[in-house]
Order: structure tokens, then C-alpha cells, then sequence
């Protein structure tokens, strides 16, 4: 039993991974096509990126509880 739950955590994190790494491709394609309506494909690319990069950092420091973590009162009672 512990080893399905084994499992499903690790292929849970695996899925999570590969959603991260995956965001900056996606929106500097969404980019390009974006950019291509406007004969600009090279900065629709470039702005898509850089949005991408943006997005994963923000990603990583909800992760790390940096910025989105409610603070309890009374937490050490």
C-alpha cells in the first residue's frame, strides 16, 4: 500500500516538474504567434520568454512560501 502512495507522489512531482520547466517554452511560442499578427516575431518570442521566466519565478517562491503564505497569529500557543 505504501508503495502505490510512493508511486503517486513521485509521479505527481514528476507531472509538477515538468509543467514548470515547460511554461517558458509554451509562452515564448505563444509569443512568436502573437508576434507574428504584428510582423515582430522576434520580439514576441523574446517578450513571451522573458513573461515565461517571470511566471516560473513567481511559481517558485509561492513554492518556497515566500510571497502567498498567510501568516497565523498565535501560532506558539
Amino acid at each position: 500500500m505504501w508503495r502505490i502512495k510512493l508511486y503517486k507522489q513521485s509521479m505527481g512531482k514528476a507531472f509538477w516538474h515538468l509543467g514548470i520547466t515547460a511554461t517558458i517554452p509554451i509562452m515564448a511560442f505563444a509569443g512568436y504567434i502573437i508576434g507574428k499578427y504584428y510582423d515582430q516575431e522576434l520580439m514576441g518570442a523574446l517578450i513571451g520568454t522573458l513573461f515565461g521566466t517571470f511566471l516560473v519565478w513567481i511559481d517558485m517562491l509561492k513554492l518556497s512560501g515566500l510571497i502567498g503564505a498567510k501568516k497565523r497569529k498565535n501560532a506558539g500557543k
